[in-house]
This record gives structure tokens, sequence and C-alpha cells, in this order.
């Protein structure tokens, strides 16, 4: 019932706050602060990006990203043997980046930030296992 209520708002923010008209996904980011991730086309028919909360709504073209599946290749490359458990647009103050939550072979999870336009790895973070 959580996702439903959690659909159902990002709908409603899509509509009021912003130019989309087709969605192609709703995710959910979590920083500094949280986020729904809205990735659909604009009145115009461009791809983007949104991430919305409560007070706040950011916009990006998504068609001047890097393409997810490059940041799926460079984590294959980079990581062997890894699974990819999720890939959503992040934002960080003014950063906008691909944030991959990976498990490695040593079972350890791995949170990798490539920025969102150049597709340069920004940050990496390693969860020890329990």
């Amino acid at each position: 019932a959580e996702r439903t209520n959690f659909k159902k708002q990002v709908l409603e923010w899509v509509e009021k706050r912003t130019t989309i008209v087709e969605i192609e996904s709703i995710d959910e980011f979590r920083g500094k602060e949280s986020y729904a991730v809205v990735i659909g086309k604009n009145q115009a028919g461009t791809p983007v990006v949104a991430w919305l909360s409560e007070a706040r709504v950011f916009l990006d073209r998504i068609d001047l990203a890097v393409p997810r599946e490059n940041v799926e290749a460079a984590v294959s490359q980079n990581f062997p043997g890894a699974d990819i458990v999720r890939i959503v647009p992040g934002l960080e103050g003014e950063q906008r980046f691909w944030e991959v939550t990976l498990r490695d072979q040593g079972g350890r999870y791995r949170y990798l930030h490539y920025d969102l336009f150049t597709g340069a790895l920004l940050a990496s973070y390693v969860l020890s296992p329990a």
C-alpha cells in the first residue's frame, strides 16, 4: 500500500509541478534528501528527468546524460562478476549523477556515483556485510 501511495503522490506532483506528459519510470533516490525520480518526456517530446520532493522540483534533460547502458558497461568492466542491484539518477546539491548499487563478489554492497553528464566516477562507498 505504501508503494501505491508513493506512486499516486508522485503522479500528482508530476501533473501539477512539471511539464512531463509521458512517464517512462518512477523510482526513488535517498541521499541527504529523498526524491521521487521520474524519467519521461515533456510536452515537446524531449526526454527529461525530474527529482521531486514535498518542497522541491529539479528538472534536467536525460537525453544529454551519459546513457544508462554506458554506466552498466563501466560497472561490469570495473567490477567483474558483481550484481547490479539498481541504477537511479541521484541529486546532491547541484551535483547530478547515476547512483549504482551493486553487490560485489565478496558480498559487499557498493554505492557508486557517476556524473550524469560526463560519466566520471565521483564517489564510491562500500558497506561492510553485517
